[in-house]
C-alpha cells in the first residue's frame, strides 16, 4: 500500500465576490426576475414572496433587531421547523450584523440549553409548537422572559400563549421606517472573511456539538462553487437537450430538508436565490406529501438524503406519481447505495434524469465534492473537488486500507483547503487547532473521512475515521454493512456499531423492520453471503423502532440503545 501523501487540486477556479450576504442575495438575477414570486409555502402556494418583496421584509426585520438593542455579532437563535419566512429571518439577522444560529425543533431542554449557553444568543425565535420549551429553558437559565418571540409567518393567526410571547412581526419596523434604512455594506476581503454570519452546530454524532463559524466570504464562496458546477453543460446532444428543457421550464425545487441545517440553508436560501429557482418549502416531511409535491409542482431538481431516498423507493404506490419533470437528484450527508439510486430512477424518473451523490461537511459551509449535471457517475463516487479547493490524502499510520481501493490508490484521511472552509469552532480554540492545521503554506482542514481519488480525479469515501471498526486487526466499515442491510426489502433502516463479545470487538447491527417476516438470522446470512468473516455480525442483530439520526440523516451512534434482554434479537 502506498504510504506517501497525495495532493489533488480542483481543475476549476472561480471569482468569489467580496460582498456581504444581503447585497449579494438581492443583486441576483435581474429587476424582472427579482419581482417574480420565488419562495412558496408548499402546503399553500398562494403564500409566496419574491426577492424584491424579501428585500423590504429583511430591512424590516434587521431594523427591528437593531431597535431591540442587539449589536453587531450578537447571536439570534431559531427553534422551529421549516417555515416560508425562514429565508427572510436568516437574511434579516445577517443584515442586522448579527449572527444566525438554529437548533433542531425536536431538541430536548438539555440540547436547547447547551446551544443557548454555548452561542450566547440574546433572543430566541420559537415556533408555537416549541414555545413552551423555549420559555421553560430561558427561565431555567435566568435569561429575560422577553428574549423569546414566536416565529410565525406574517399575517398568520396564532393564539397568544399563556406565557405572553409576542410574534416576531411585532418587532419589525414598518415599510415606511425602512425606506431610508440600509444594512452595513462589506467592501473589503478582510471584513468579508472575518465577519461571522452563521454558526451552524456540527451533528455531534460522536460527542458534544460544536458551533461552526461561517463568514460572509465562506457562504458566498460555497454558493459560487456549487452554482458554477451546476452551470456546466456537456458538449453533447444530451447536455444541450437538458439545458434547453430547463431554459423553457425554469428551475423548480422542493425544500424538504431542514433549513436549520447547512444543507438546507445553502441550497434553498443561497443557491436558489442565485440560480433563480422557485422553491416550494415543506413545513414538515411526509413521504406521501413529498412525492405528491414533486409531482404537482413539476419539480426539476430534488435534494435528498439517503433516509428519504430509501423511503421513496420502498413506498408501496410509486405508480401514482409522475416525476418525469425531474432532471436531477442530489443526495448528501451519508453514503447512498448505488442500488437505491438505480431503483429510484427505475421507479420514478425519466431515462435522461440523473441521481448523484455529493459530499460536504458543516465545517466546509456545505458542499465540498460534487458532480456537474452531465458528468459520468459510477454510483459510488462523491464527485470532483469544488472550484478553488485542494485536497490532501494523508495515510493513517498503523492502518492498512489497501483492500478498499482498486490499484495502487493512496487511501487515507482527506484534508481540504479552500475559501469555504470554516473560520473555526466558536469559542473552542483547542478543538479548532485539532481540526485546522497549517502546512506547506496552506490552511488545511482534517475532515475525519477516509477515502481516495481515482485516475479521473473522482473522490471516494471509505468511512468516517472515528467510526471505522477494528476486528482482529482488520478494518470494517459500518457504512458498507449498513448499505448492504438496507437492500433487503423488509428493512426500513439500519445502523452498525462495534461491540465486545468475549473481550473482542465485532460488528453489531440495529435494524428497523418494514415487515416482521424478517429475522435476525436472515440478516446475518445476508452479510455472510456477501462479506469476509471479519465483517460478519458476530455481535448480533437487534431490532428497534427507530434509528436515531441527525436532521441531515447521519446515524447518531452514541444514542443507539445499550443491549439488554428487552431488545428483540435472534427471533
Amino acid at each position: 500500500m502506498p504510504t506517501h501523501t497525495k495532493i489533488v487540486e480542483s481543475p476549476y477556479g472561480v471569482h468569489v465576490p467580496v460582498s456581504d450576504i444581503p447585497c449579494w442575495v438581492f443583486s441576483a438575477g435581474t429587476e424582472v426576475t427579482r419581482r417574480s414570486p420565488q419562495y412558496f409555502d408548499a402546503d399553500n402556494p398562494a403564500k409566496c414572496f419574491s426577492l424584491h418583496d424579501a428585500e423590504t421584509y429583511v430591512k424590516q426585520v434587521a431594523c427591528g433587531i437593531e431597535r431591540l438593542g442587539l449589536r453587531p455579532n450578537d447571536k439570534v437563535l431559531l427553534l422551529s421547523p421549516n417555515q416560508l419566512f425562514f429565508p427572510v429571518l436568516l437574511w434579516g439577522v445577517i443584515a442586522a450584523r448579527c449572527v444566525f444560529t438554529a437548533v433542531s425543533p425536536t431538541a430536548s431542554e438539555t440540547e436547547l440549553s447547551y446551544q443557548l449557553k454555548d452561542s450566547g444568543a440574546k433572543i430566541i425565535l420559537a415556533h408555537p409548537s416549541a414555545a413552551a420549551l423555549a420559555v421553560r429553558t430561558v427561565k431555567r437559565l435566568g435569561l429575560p422572559a422577553k428574549s423569546v418571540w414566536l416565529f410565525v409567518n406574517p399575517g398568520e393567526k396564532v393564539e397568544r400563549s399563556s406565557h405572553g410571547i409576542q410574534p416576531w412581526t411585532d418587532f419589525w419596523c414598518s415599510p415606511e421606517d425602512v425606506k431610508s434604512w440600509q444594512w452595513h455594506r462589506i467592501t473589503t476581503l478582510k471584513e468579508a472573511m472575518e465577519t461571522t454570519a452563521i454558526i451552524n452546530y456540527s451533528s455531534g454524532t460522536t460527542g458534544t456539538p460544536k458551533g461552526v463559524e461561517l463568514s460572509h466570504y465562506n457562504v458566498i464562496a460555497n454558493t459560487v462553487q456549487i452554482t458554477q458546477k451546476r452551470s456546466l453543460v456537456a458538449d453533447s446532444p444530451e447536455g444541450r437537450a437538458r439545458k434547453a428543457r430547463l431554459d423553457v421550464s425554469g428551475e423548480r425545487w422542493l425544500a424538504p430538508l431542514p433549513m436549520y441545517h447547512a444543507f438546507g440553508q445553502i441550497w434553498y436560501c443561497m443557491n436558489a436565490a442565485q440560480i433563480g429557482a422557485k422553491v416550494f418549502i415543506m413545513n414538515k416531511f411526509n413521504v406521501k406529501k413529498f412525492l405528491h409535491y414533486l409531482d404537482i409542482y413539476r419539480i426539476t431538481f430534488s435534494t435528498m438524503v439517503p433516509v428519504i431516498a430509501n423511503m421513496v423507493v420502498k413506498y408501496p404506490d410509486s405508480q401514482s406519481f409522475n416525476l418525469k419533470s425531474i432532471e436531477g437528484v442530489v443526495s448528501g450527508s451519508a453514503p447512498l447505495s448505488p442500488d437505491t439510486a438505480r431503483k429510484l430512477k427505475q421507479l420514478y424518473l425519466s431515462e435522461h434524469a440523473t441521481v448523484k451523490q455529493g459530499m460536504g461537511l458543516t465545517e466546509t459551509t456545505c458542499s465540498l465534492f460534487q458532480f456537474a449535471p452531465d458528468d459520468i457517475d459510477d454510483g459510488r463516487s462523491i464527485g470532483w473537488l469544488n472550484a478553488n479547493c485542494k485536497a490532501k490524502i494523508v495515510p493513517v499510520q498503523g492502518d492498512d486500507y489497501s483492500a478498499t481501493a482498486a490499484g495502487d490508490a493512496v487511501v487515507g484521511e482527506i484534508w481540504v483547503s479552500g475559501p469555504n472552509i470554516m473560520k473555526g469552532y466558536y469559542n473552542k480554540p483547542q478543538e479548532t487547532a485539532k481540526t485546522i492545521v497549517h502546512e506547506d503554506g496552506e490552511r488545511w482542514m482534517k475532515t475525519g473521512d477516509v477515502g481516495y481519488v481515482d485516475e479521473l480525479g473522482r473522490f471516494y469515501i471509505v468511512d468516517r475515521l472515528k467510526e471505522l471498526l477494528k476486528v482482529k486487526g482488520l478494518q470494517v466499515s459500518p457504512a458498507e454493512l449498513e448499505l448492504a442491510i438496507l437492500q433487503h426489502p423488509d428493512v426500513s433502516d439500519a445502523a452498525v456499531v462495534g461491540a465486545k463479545v468475549n473481550g473482542l470487538d465485532y460488528p453489531r447491527a440495529f435494524v428497523v423492520r418494514k415487515s416482521k417476516n424478517i429475522t435476525a438470522h436472515d440478516i446475518e446470512e445476508l452479510i455472510k453471503s456477501t462479506f469476509a468473516p471479519h465483517k460478519w455480525l458476530t455481535a448480533g442483530v437487534y431490532f428497534i423502532d427507530v434509528i436515531p439520526r441527525t436532521a441531515s440523516g447521519k446515524v447518531m451512534r452514541r444514542l443507539l440503545p445499550k443491549v439488554n434482554d428487552n431488545l428483540d434479537s435472534k427471533l
